[in-house]
């Protein structure tokens, strides 16, 4: 168990996003000013340092990411203490769409060996520690309807549209 989450900040606008690690790995994405109550209801009785050197390669690739020049992100993640095994392995296929690409949830349901309800899988990406970097954002409702996000619906297009435009830029 990491008893120690190491932190640090980067502002995209509009947002100031805050990344945690353990020495494994990204485990929590959130905004600015959230830390001290979200991140300890995924990962309880945590001491968070800053270590902005730490955090150094994370902060690259998720302001890469903004800039429309990284489609993928190689940096470690760690999600090894968070939720259940059902939990991670819908977080294991979420990490797997394309950038670009929106799937619904029942094609995550249907792609598990042990299907559950598309409710249960929902839930699983809902909760999702990891923003971004497992894009839970590229998961839409079968109607086409965008749906929740952890940091509001508005915001979900708006990374749907960026990954588009860079794609259509990019071609």
């Amino acid at each position: 168990m990491a008893d120690v989450f190491y932190y640090d900040y980067v502002t995209i606008k509009p947002w100031t996003y805050f990344l945690a690690i353990t020495d494994k790995g990204l485990s929590y994405v959130g905004l600015k000013g959230d830390e001290a109550s979200p991140i300890f209801s995924y990962y309880p009785n945590r001491m968070l340092l800053h270590d902005p050197k730490r955090l150094a390669p994370y902060t690259q690739q998720l302001k890469e990411y903004f800039a429309g020049k990284r489609h993928y992100f190689d940096v470690p993640i760690d999600i090894s203490e968070f939720g259940t095994p059902f939990q991670r392995s819908v977080l294991q296929i979420v990490a797997k769409v394309p950038y670009g690409s929106t799937v619904s949830y029942g094609d995550i349901t249907s792609s598990l060996d042990s299907a559950r309800s598309v409710r249960a899988v929902a839930h699983a990406i809902a909760l999702n520690p990891v923003l971004i970097f497992i894009p839970c954002h590229r998961i839409i409702m079968a109607n086409g309807m965008i749906g929740g996000y952890r940091l509001g619906s508005k915001e979900k297009a708006r990374l749907l549209n960026l990954e588009k435009s860079y794609l259509h830029d990019n071609s």
